[in-house]
């Protein structure tokens, strides 16, 4: 699966706290990229990241939505 960066680091490496980040997949779906947020019970296949409200203002305006 392609994927292109909306935001966040360009490395794609959130060791340099840069982080989260926003990919749009081919498939047109969103990929997050964060810390992961440990307060949700969740299925061993999932996980849950937060993000803060300003990077999703930013993959929206990135997306042209």
């Amino acid at each position: 699966m392609a994927h292109q960066r909306l935001t966040g680091n360009s490395s794609g490496d959130c060791r340099e706290g840069e982080c989260p980040n926003v990919y749009l997949t081919d498939r047109g779906t969103l990929v997050f990229q964060g810390d992961q947020y440990g307060e949700l019970t969740v299925p061993a296949h999932e996980n849950a990241v937060e993000l803060p409200e300003n990077i999703v203002k930013e993959a929206v305006r990135a997306l042209g939505w």
